[in-house]
């Protein structure tokens, strides 16, 4: 069943790059894509393309390399432009199995109280967070690390990766608006959420498996379950966890009880086994992207401008292509 589950995702991701492979003639903002943020910084290093956009901690990283040569890089706040008041906007959330929630109904509180720190554990314990993000037993070998050096982890940076916890009812708002506005940019890139998609403290099913699987993708949900891996958390439940690191852009195709995964990807997910369903119990980061540019601009100079994206059709991407469009740029696809 999780083999088959995975070949399923990967033929929607497949078609969903296609499609916006497909998308249209050039615009007033033209869109260059690569795979990773981490293919996309040495193109910004060496001003192949002059605006980028990465998330945290890869913008302070470029930021790092290039300062020897004296470049200065300035940043537009994709969480300010998307929403002025809040500066954020729900990113990655926690999908859990109903048959776990069911089973362990004080498994969420726990976890949410639980969470409460993590952020602040990073900032003081940079060498552990690495430890245990990047432990061979946790993370998936080949990665390319997000913040492998420790030194990257300054409280500035962590701050900007937008790590705290927000429980589905508070967030049931935000979440259905921002799945709408990424449905309206492309239709295939999320499903739209229902009541039923948000964990209201009731589930079905028993889980019986010893081994509790937590999959989060590399960057800033992984630094969000930091504390948790490097203290074997298992949040009351008496069974063993199992934590996993993935890049972040296999994580759509991961099985898990547990999984930290992009929201438009858990409004599709959620309900893609109806055995084993899952609910969304919480948002955890919101929104950790900047738009790096080589001369102090406002959003709106960007016409007629190049901007480096990575992950085609992610959140990041998604979420980018909602502010151009609030703010009136036609968008078209660089060669």
């Amino acid at each position: 069943m999780k083999k088959l589950l995975s070949v399923l995702l990967s033929i929607v991701s497949v078609f969903t790059v296609f499609a916006f492979s497909a998308c249209g003639d050039k615009g007033d903002v033209n869109l260059k894509y690569y795979n990773t943020a981490s293919d996309l910084i040495p193109a910004l290093k060496t001003g192949a393309v002059s605006y980028g956009l990465l998330p945290e901690p890869a913008a302070t990283n470029l930021e790092n390399m290039t300062k020897a040569d004296g470049k200065s890089w300035y940043r537009l706040d994709i969480q300010e432009l998307y929403d002025s008041e809040t500066k954020s906007y729900p990113q990655a959330v926690v999908l859990i199995k109903e048959s776990l929630l069911n089973t362990f109904p004080t498994l969420v509180e726990n976890m949410k109280n639980k969470f409460s720190n993590n952020a602040a554990w990073v900032i003081n314990s940079p060498d552990e967070t690495v430890s245990a993000v990047y432990n061979e037993n946790v993370c998936e070998e080949g990665i390319t690390p997000s913040f492998k050096n420790a030194a990257i982890l300054t409280e500035k940076v962590v701050n900007n990766c937008n790590i705290s916890w927000q429980s589905a009812q508070d967030a049931k708002k935000s979440v259905k608006d921002y799945l709408n506005s990424i449905i309206a940019v492309k239709d295939i890139s999320a499903t739209a959420a229902t009541d039923d998609f948000f964990y209201d403290g009731t589930a079905s099913g028993e889980f019986t498996a010893d081994t509790v699987k937590v999959y989060a993708p590399d960057g800033a949900p992984a630094l969000a379950i930091a504390k948790f891996i490097a203290e074997n958390e298992t949040f009351g439940t008496g069974k063993t966890f199992e934590y996993h690191v993935v890049a972040a852009d296999k994580i759509g195709t991961t099985g898990g009880d547990i999984v930290i995964i992009p929201v438009n990807l858990a409004s599709k997910r959620y309900k893609a086994n109806e055995l084993s369903p899952y609910k969304m119990v919480s948002v955890v980061t919101h929104g950790n992207v900047y738009l790096m540019c080589s001369e102090e601009i406002s959003a709106n100079d960007l016409k007629d401008k190049t901007l480096g994206v990575f992950n085609m059709g992610g959140v990041p991407d998604l979420t980018l292509q909602v502010v151009l469009k609030n703010l009136g740029y036609k968008i078209g696809i660089a060669d």
